[in-house]
């Protein structure tokens, strides 16, 4: 008989017949009563990771994420033995999981039978694989999951770039759809390198030449020095409050940031839509480009950016400022604990100038080609200066930000600009730890994009599951004690602040911990989550005693809908 060879159009079909998560769907009250009429078990296993997937798959379900995958094809591919949706979602999990290395998924990933059953694998493709292959050379290393390490990277890196980014703005377009973004929007936009090595495939080459002092012939003289670097950069924009990423690319190392902010700009606001609006963008100096701030103006988009030294209107905002009056905050800090905690009083002073006509490139190209004409007149721009930061004296004039919006309360372009610092610490220092944004599947650029994309994709759709959670949290909270309501839009309510301070890490070892007690129990087309506790009830024991947070064994039977 000859071998059925499927198209691409049937494995697609297939692939969305069992992508909702799928080989089983959770009913605890379902599976309680199975388990209390003493019917058959399928299977039970701890709960550990699987608690995460089983709330946060219901999660992008609900914001129809199992549609944009299944949109997801290889290009040129006539034959799949594995649908490219299960592939999808096994590198969604390793990301969501944090696991650095491919060739910890074995151990990790593909051999938890309860993880991979969630997925949509069944007992006999995790236990035996998809295929026979190597079979004969296997000697001690039994088989762990269905499939190797190298087939997940081989085939999950052929989906090109173009996909990848269709994907990533679906994604955005759809939590943003749900309600978590409206009205006006205060952005930060920033770049972090990517680094690799020379033998990565594709890589960028950026090269740095510093002084370095040398000691040659016992004489120290100082020598020219080129570090060069290889990889690529990851560019983000992102909503400062939420730190939801709302666009990004991949690029060279090399490559300059500042070609990429009209055009990041542009797919942010089209992800967002009709649901909010940008109004406000802050960015460091490596996006200061006259012609592309002075667009920014003409869209109404209020901009504020960090003056390079050497520039003229730094050095005429710094004279101004030494003449006029500052406006001046103070704040008191508390330092330690217990009875060697002391405070610090710390004064910051800042200068608003307005009109300042000394940055010739602020404007349109036609602008800035007559700067050198005799009756040039350059457009004008506001700037605040710093003369003293937290108790430390800038008596020349310290850092100068650039600023289309108004300066007569200065500390509101100072406070903006202080965002920004949410894009390194929030985006950058964790995607590179927590997320290993810097571990790609394989050594070539596709991979490194992938990697890139599926990395900023799972982080924004944790911090909105997790926003999401948090919110329900504070409103159910709040309606327990009796409290008038707040906020009437997500608008208003959603910030990072609701996260507590608790970061990918804590998140995770709070989630194990919580979900170590537990077991998931698979029937049929169903799966419950129940603690040991209560499943030991509902099979027919009887314990002396319970935690506390389950009550007594009539609280159990009647969480459940059952009889004792």
């Amino acid at each position: 008989m000859a071998k059925r060879t499927d198209g691409v159009a049937a494995v697609r079909e297939r692939a969305i017949g069992r992508l909702d998560w799928q080989a089983a769907q959770r009913d605890d009250q379902r599976v309680a009563q199975a388990i209390h009429e003493g019917e058959e078990l399928d299977a039970v296993h701890e709960l550990s990771e699987a608690g995460l997937l089983d709330e946060f798959f219901a999660y992008l379900e609900a914001l129809g994420i199992p549609v944009l995958i299944s949109s997801l094809v290889f290009p040129n591919v006539e034959r799949v033995l594995i649908p490219l949706a299960q592939f999808v979602t096994l590198y969604l999990v390793k990301t969501l999981y944090g696991i650095e290395s491919m060739h910890a998924l074995p151990p990790l990933l593909f051999s938890n039978v309860a993880l991979m059953t969630l997925l949509g694998f069944n007992a006999t493709q995790i236990a035996e694989g998809y295929s026979r292959r190597g079979d004969d050379k296997r000697q001690r290393k039994p088989k762990q999951g269905p499939l190797s390490p190298q087939c997940l990277a081989q085939n999950i890196c052929k989906l090109p770039p173009e996909q990848l980014a269709a994907f990533f703005n679906g994604v955005v377009r759809r939590m943003v759809a749900s309600g978590l973004l409206e009205g006006d929007l205060l952005v930060a936009l920033d770049g972090s390198k990517v680094l690799a090595t020379e033998q990565y495939q594709g890589r960028g080459c950026l090269a740095l030449p510093h002084e370095q002092r040398v000691k040659l012939d016992g004489v120290w003289t100082g020598v020219k020095v080129v570090e060069r670097l290889f990889g690529w950069k990851v560019v983000v924009l992102i909503e400062v409050r939420t730190r939801l990423p709302l666009a990004m690319l991949v690029t060279k190392i090399e490559a300059y940031e500042g070609a990429f902010l009209l055009p990041l700009l542009e797919q942010a606001q089209a992800n967002l839509g009709e649901h909010a609006r940008i109004v406000k963008v802050v960015a460091d100096r490596g996006y200061l480009d006259g012609q592309d701030l002075w667009a920014l103006d003409q869209r109404g988009i209020t901009f504020v950016v960090v003056a390079k030294s050497g520039m003229h209107v730094r050095a005429d905002a710094q004279a101004l400022a030494r003449t006029e009056q500052p406006v001046e905050r103070v704040q008191v800090v508390r330092h330690g604990r217990g009875r060697t905690a002391w405070t610090e009083t710390l004064v910051t002073r800042l200068v608003g100038i307005s009109g300042l006509t000394s940055y010739d490139a602020y404007g349109p190209a036609a602008h800035a080609a007559g700067a050198n004409r005799t009756d040039f007149v350059g457009n004008p721009l506001n700037a605040v200066v710093v003369l003293t930061w937290n108790n430390r004296e800038y008596p020349d004039g310290g850092t100068v930000y650039l600023t289309n919006g108004p300066v007569k309360e200065p500390f509101v372009v100072f406070d903006d600009y202080d965002w920004r610092s949410v894009i390194e610490n929030g985006i950058f220092k964790e995607g590179k730890h927590p997320w290993h944004l810097e571990h790609a599947p394989q050594k070539t650029e596709a991979a490194v994009v992938l990697h890139c994309y599926f990395t900023l994709l799972v982080m924004a759709l944790c911090t909105a599951f997790r926003l999401q959670q948090a919110r329900e949290a504070a409103e159910a909270q709040q309606a327990d004690a009796g409290e008038p309501d707040g906020p009437a839009t997500a608008a208003e309510t959603l910030s990072s602040v609701l996260l507590g301070g608790e970061g990918t890490a804590r998140w995770r070892r709070r989630l194990k911990q919580e979900n170590r007690d537990k077991v998931i129990v698979f029937i049929g087309a169903w799966y419950g989550i129940f603690h040991l506790a209560e499943l030991a009830i509902l099979s027919g024991l009887r314990l002396r005693t319970l935690p506390p947070e389950l009550g007594s064994r009539a609280a159990v039977f009647a969480r459940y809908g059952l009889a004792p």
